[in-house]
């Protein structure tokens, strides 16, 4: 990538839109493990878009609240690269979790203010290897395509990585990039065209549009 910021699309459901990502050249793809998402997948059609895996995206497998036979069939069936805990995992189970995959971890975390987001940072930033920062949950724990107040993250700094999720598009990012200065970004309602089908040509205009700023 060009862009000084990676890009994750999360939620790829759909060998199209899968085609789309890796051409484009995307750091991440996202595959949703979770029944009550538009956007979930099964692990058996998740191998079947793995095949046309590459050595430059790497593969994040999205839960909530897992438990360790499911995390073991998706380390045997899937091998991702990252593992992104979206649910009310505690510092104490990511730890837990680490240990017993050996699988890097991305922790999402909904942000309410600054100082919510400072004490969250410091509970997470040694224990996971990225972190999300996204809007407070509603109906789902993520991609319900609401951003928050970006200004919370101005100036902000960790250990670690992080990425800024909720309600990006095409026609915000600039504006979210110019605030934030955010190393990476997460997207995934802005790219679809109906709740849980992305558009190719969407992942396509956002990528071309990411790598101009």
């Amino acid at each position: 990538m060009n862009s000084l910021f990676e890009i994750k699309v999360c939620g790829i459901n759909d060998e199209v839109s899968m085609n789309a990502a890796l051409k484009c050249k995307v750091d991440y793809v996202g595959l949703v493990f979770y029944p009550n998402s538009s956007r979930n997948i099964s692990i058996n059609l998740s191998r079947e878009l793995l095949k046309s895996r590459n050595n430059i995206t790497k593969i994040v497998a999205l839960t909530v609240d897992p438990n360790d036979d499911f995390l073991n069939q998706i380390k045997k069936n899937i091998n991702p690269d990252y593992i992104q805990l979206h649910g009310n995992e505690n510092s104490r189970r990511c730890l837990d979790i680490k240990h017993k995959i050996n699988i890097p971890l991305i922790k999402g975390i909904n942000v309410r203010n600054k100082i919510d987001l400072v004490r969250k940072n410091k509970e997470f930033e040694d224990i996971c290897d990225i972190l999300l920062f996204d809007a407070p949950s509603e109906a789902l724990p993520g991609g319900n395509g609401k951003k928050f107040d970006w200004h919370i993250l101005k100036d902000f700094k960790s250990k670690k990585k992080w990425m800024l999720a909720g309600g990006l598009n095409i026609e915000n990012i600039e504006n979210a990039i110019d605030i934030t200065k955010a190393p990476a970004i997460d997207i995934s309602s802005g790219l679809e065209i109906r709740k849980g089908l992305k558009d190719p040509q969407l992942i396509k205009d956002f990528v071309i549009k990411c790598k101009s700023l």
